[in-house]
């Protein structure tokens, strides 16, 4: 509950656990940290301080009303906070992680790529892209194989998100990127679980196959680069227009190492997002096959078995209800935090200048008051008018405020075409007694994978079977 400031003339520190009295709550924290900010959160209310050390606090905002005073109203009092070095030495000095000037003229640089106009016009062309891609679930429908699709449906979001942003150079190296990628993945060192665990050091092993896999990662960028700079650029994706625009912008030539970062910077947020939502979607879906079955009739009514255009993805309201209940209960982005300036207040309370100010999405996203039954399933939530009777900040899965995702458009559309595609032909089916866990990564991914079965679409199969009544009758 926030208070009123008027009210009082004296500093108001909001209440939050302490912990144990020397590490606080970080153990708690560390071992399950969704779970712990949505304790938090349902037992403090919308803004809580919690211990993390011996005078080291946090502030965990979760009330959608206090995230928008935090991230819009009080936006300049606040510094994106850059929380792994290991972040920074991936992407650089990219829009993701650049700040005050910077970040305006890279914003600036980038936004006509994301004008609706632009992302429309690029359905055509990631159709057939996603089209081919899933010709190769034909012959696991044929063998009845058990495979992760978390790898292939990341594979594919790549695909979608280096076509785009590169272009045919890009294309010529997406298998080699993908395995790339795959082994960095494996590499990448997981988050502590225990307070104690913050203080032993990485395997070595794991840490040269990381530096391995930077080092082939940016050979191949910069022979994307190089492929750029000789070859027609209207086949280069995006890059004719970061360079153009960085040089409307500073009359300098894009050096490419600045190139670099702007590319891979928009490459990992493109489809790092899309393809842990395509991984927990289908989760989803094979633990409701009744809300697959409804999805998939949507889908074959508007599409009938033709590759989307980009106006059809507009007029399918159940599919992006069921993307919409899917981010809220999975979003890829599962916290976010910042780092207060100057001392200000939230909902009345002080946050002092220095301090760090928690975003739990994961949280905000099961909060009662907002959401009946939060742990269920229910696309429902997202009709027009249920949509209408929450707050706008209660579901924020490409966070909100001047440092949103810029590209949550595109990535809503790119699921709509992948989805309605996949439901147009396959049911991706969970392993029975697969474990499922959280991973909060850089992303929320599904800790061991996804094991599924791939099975022809059960809207073709009842098409099979209608046709077979026909010819019987």
């Amino acid at each position: 509950m926030s208070a009123d400031p008027h009210k009082h003339s004296e500093k108001l520190t909001p209440a939050g656990p302490d912990g144990h009295f020397y590490f606080g709550c970080l153990s708690e924290m560390r071992k399950d940290p969704m779970g712990f900010f949505t304790a938090v959160a349902l037992d403090y209310g919308g803004i809580a301080r919690i211990r993390f050390g011996r005078g080291n606090y946090s502030y965990l905002v979760s009330d959608p009303e206090l995230i928008r005073e935090l991230l819009i109203d009080n936006a300049s009092k606040y510094t994106k906070n850059v929380r792994y070095d290991l972040l920074r030495k991936v992407l650089g000095e990219g829009l993701l992680l650049s700040e005050g000037d910077v970040w305006k003229r890279q914003r600036k640089i980038v936004r006509p790529a994301f004008h609706p106009k632009e992302v429309f016009s690029q359905v055509t062309e990631s159709a057939e892209v996603v089209a081919r891609f899933l010709d190769r679930f034909d012959a696991l429908v044929e063998s009845n194989e058990v495979v992760d699709v978390e790898p292939i449906l990341s594979q594919l979001a790549q695909l979608l998100a280096g076509s785009w942003i590169m272009g045919e150079p890009f294309r010529r190296r997406a298998d080699r990127i993908a395995g790339i990628y795959q082994d960095a993945t494996e590499a990448w060192p997981e988050a502590p679980r225990s307070a104690l665990a913050a203080y032993l050091p990485p395997s070595l092993p794991k840490a040269l196959a990381l530096r391995r896999c930077f080092k082939d990662f940016n050979a191949q960028i910069y022979e994307i680069i190089e492929d750029f700079r000789r070859g027609p650029k209207e086949e280069c994706g995006l890059m004719s227009l970061l360079t153009e625009g960085h040089y409307e912008q500073t009359s300098k030539q894009l050096s490419d190492d600045e190139l670099r970062d702007q590319l891979v910077t928009l490459f990992l947020a493109a489809h790092e997002t899309s393809g842990s939502s395509l991984c927990w979607t289908h989760y989803l879906l094979s633990l409701h096959p009744k809300v697959r079955d409804a999805m998939q009739s949507e889908v074959a009514d508007v599409l009938g078995g033709e590759l989307p255009t980009s106006a059809e993805l507009m007029t399918l309201p159940y599919l992006e209800q069921v993307i919409n209940e899917s981010l809220r209960l999975y979003s890829p982005i599962h916290s976010l935090s910042r780092v207060a300036a100057e001392e200000n207040t939230i909902g009345g309370y002080t946050i002092p200048k220095g301090a760090t100010v928690i975003v739990s999405l994961y949280a905000t996203h099961r909060l009662p008051q907002y959401w009946e039954n939060p742990d269920v399933f229910d696309p429902e939530r997202f009709s027009e008018e249920n949509v209408a009777k929450r707050p706008n900040s209660a579901f924020i899965p490409f966070a909100t405020g001047h440092r949103s995702c810029i590209g949550g458009m595109l990535a809503s559309l790119q699921s709509k075409m992948v989805v309605s595609q996949i439901a147009q032909r396959y049911d991706l089916n969970l392993l029975p007694g697969h474990p499922v866990d959280l991973k909060p990564s850089t992303t929320a991914r599904p800790r061991y994978g996804l094991k599924m079965t791939v099975k022809k679409a059960s809207v073709l199969r009842r098409g099979a079977e209608d046709e077979r009544r026909l010819a019987n009758s």
